[in-house]
Parts: structure tokens; sequence; C-alpha cells
């Protein structure tokens, strides 16, 4: 692919991105109660989320009513099997401009056994979606479970300290809430694969993959524990810009010239800074002006392919920062249990590395694989078309989530 029909896809996927609907993670929150026979159920969501359920359920009123008309649809509560009744509900309410909350409530015949949750909600119309839930049950410990399109039941135990978890037990469910969270997780899934396109050699991925491992460690604790609390929105645009840094420069530096790169992406960056300035964004100046400045001086500083390989380790520990907050949103919406907030962040955080390490390690066997078969000649065209999938997507979220485009 040569440079003029390189540019003409590059701006084509730029340009088009505009037109299409800006990527959210499809994700939702819930608190549930248990008190004897009477189950309590707080449910958070964007309204952006809520916008998409008339497909499903027709239209209501307003988002309130949408939303609840979907969750008493899709949610059901069942002890022993036996369905529980969903009782008076309070009125949804908007709590910020983005956000919606509802409350569902249960009454249930028994308060002795087996209690399952089963939740449908969102998936119909996001089978990305994930559902992140709390349980207290009585007097016990707060549980986290997660539900995908793949996983829409849940169980638990009334029975009195049944429920009480060790040290242990809350450090195995946090590694399981991270190594599923990492694996639904697209946009960081797609940053590792682009680190991919740069070298597959194992000595270099392993300090790719240690630099990046450090980076979100450190960040992934600050945000979790509430030192610092940076705008959800800005970190998730900012993760879009390192999978579009990362695939454009595992393909235009493919050529071993400097001045497609660091002109592309200076112009590219420019670009966006003065519509920001015009129609406003959530990125602010400061962040705009400092995003141009790191890309001009990490492009002047690679000059070819190889070049990218030998810094990819420092690379990736400073985009690792960024992505540590993105993986902190979830703790930070979930919270983390008083007595034991070391052993659940360092369980979340080994969960997102064995996640990390599995999607790598797979990527790998399946490189190798192609290597030995008789599709090793098509391998240039492969990665090509590969990088320009991560471009488009990359400058998708990038764009789309920066400037919250409808």
């Amino acid at each position: 692919m040569n440079k003029i029909k390189l540019s003409f896809v590059f701006l084509v996927l730029i340009f088009s991105s505009f037109n299409l609907n800006a990527h959210q993670i499809s994700q939702s929150f819930s608190n549930w109660t248990v008190e004897n026979e009477n189950i309590m159920a707080v449910f958070s969501v964007t309204s952006r989320q809520v916008t998409l359920l008339p497909v499903l359920d027709g239209y209501s009123d307003n988002l309130s009513e949408q939303l609840t008309k979907h969750l008493k649809k899709n949610i059901k509560v069942f002890i022993n099997e036996k369905e529980c009744d969903l009782a008076k509900d309070i009125p949804t309410k908007i709590t910020d401009e983005s956000s919606l909350k509802s409350l569902l409530n249960f009454k249930c015949s028994e308060n002795t056994g087996i209690m399952r949750i089963e939740n449908n909600s969102f998936f119909s119309v996001s089978a990305g979606h994930i559902h992140f839930a709390r349980i207290r049950i009585g007097e016990n410990d707060w549980q986290e479970t997660i539900f995908t399109s793949t996983q829409k039941d849940a169980s638990f135990s009334l029975s009195s300290g049944k429920n009480q978890r060790s040290a242990l037990q809350i450090f195995f469910d946090y590694i399981k809430l991270g190594f599923e969270h990492i694996l639904s997780g697209y946009d960081h899934l797609a940053f590792l694969l682009a680190l991919l396109l740069i070298t597959i050699r194992l000595k270099k991925v392993l300090l790719t993959v240690t630099g990046f491992t450090l980076g979100h460690s450190i960040t992934l604790a600050l945000a979790a524990l509430g030192l610092i609390q940076p705008s959800t929105e800005a970190i998730e645009a900012l993760i879009g810009f390192t999978i579009l840094l990362v695939a454009s420069e595992s393909l235009i530096l493919d050529d071993k010239s400097q001045n497609s790169f660091t002109i592309g992406s200076f112009s590219f960056l420019l670009i966006l800074f003065i519509l920001s300035i015009l129609f406003g964004g959530i990125i602010s100046p400061l962040t705009w002006l400092g995003l141009i400045i790191f890309t001009f001086s990490y492009s002047m500083l690679v000059q070819t392919k190889s070049d990218a390989e030998y810094y990819n380790p420092g690379l990736t520990l400073i985009f690792g920062l960024i992505h540590g907050f993105g993986f902190a949103s979830v703790l930070i919406d979930l919270g983390l249990p008083k007595d034991k907030t070391v052993t659940a962040l360092l369980g979340f955080n080994l969960g997102v590395e064995f996640g990390q390490i599995l999607v790598v390690l797979l990527a790998i066997v399946i490189l190798y694989m192609l290597g030995k078969s008789s599709l090793i000649k098509y391998k240039d065209y492969l990665f090509n078309f590969t990088a320009i999938i991560l471009i488009a997507l990359g400058t998708f979220w990038f764009i789309g989530r920066a400037f919250s485009l409808q």
C-alpha cells in the first residue's frame, strides 16, 4: 500500500467517523440489599443507554419511564426457584445530566435457601453490555458479580454466615472481576493488539506488557483509592487516542519514513484542537496542547518501525497510566470492601493481568500458526488490514468520545 492510498484511507476513516454515533462503553450498575423477604435493587445507567430501549419496548413519555418499564420486564428474582413479586417501585429520577437511577423492590414468600437473580436488561440492544452488581444479604459482606450476554444469572445463599467472605475469597472474587473486565473491554484489547503489530518478538513483547502493567497498576490504585479523580469521559477519549497512535505507527512507519507519521499526526491533532476551541468538547485545551507536544516529540524520536519497537515499553508505560484510569472506573462505581481494600485491589489488578496475558499469548499462537502455514505469504496484507481496522476504531472512539458526537 503506497502513501497516496494510505493517506486516502486514513482521511476517509477520520471524516467518516463524524457521521457515526460516538462509542460509549455499554455498562450499568446495581446495588442489592436483602432483608428477610424484602429485596431492594438500585440500578444506575447512562441516559445514552436508555435511548436505545424504544427499539425493544416501544416509546415512553420520558427516559425515566422507559428505564423503569425495561427493568420490570427484564429483572427477575427467585428464591428456591419460586419467583418473587415486584412490589411498589419508587419512580426513576435523573441524578445528573447523563445518568439515571431506578429502584425496584421485590417481595418474596421465603427468606432462606438460594436466591437467584436473572438479568436480561440491555443485552438485546447491546450484545457487549456489562452489568456490575453488588449484593448484600443481611449483615453479611458485600459481594460483587458481573452479568453479561452469556452470563445472565447469579445465585447466592441466604443462609446466615454463608456469604461472609474471607480475605482469600475476596481476593479470588476480584481476580475474576478484573479478568472478566479486561476481556469485555474491547478498546483495551484493541490497544494490546495494536502493540503486537509493532513487534511479536517474545522478549520485546514481555518488555512491552511489563511497561503497560506498571503504568496501569499505578493509576488503577490511585484512582480506586480516591487519591486522583480524573474525568471518566476524557480518559475514555484518550484510550481511543492510544489505539490510534500505536496502530498508525505500525502502518505508516513500514516505509521507514518519519515524515508521514510526524506531519500526519501533528496535523490531525492540530485540526481537532481547533475544532474543540470552536465547538467545544470534553477534552480541555491544555490537554489538547499536551497531546500535540507529546505526539510531535514522540514522532520526531521514532523514525522507523525499529525505533518504535525499541521505544514501545516506554510508550506503553505512559499509555498504561491512561488505561489504568479506565480500569479503575469499574472499582469506583462498585466500591471496594472497606476492611479489605488492598486485597480486593490487588486481586482486581491480577485479574486484569491474567486476562491481558491470555489475550497476548493467544495472539502470538495464532501468528505463529500463520507463519507455519501457506498463508504466510499474506502476512503483510493481514498486518496492514488489521492496522487499518484499528486506526478506524481508534479514530472512531477518540473523536466520538472527545466531542460526544450524537
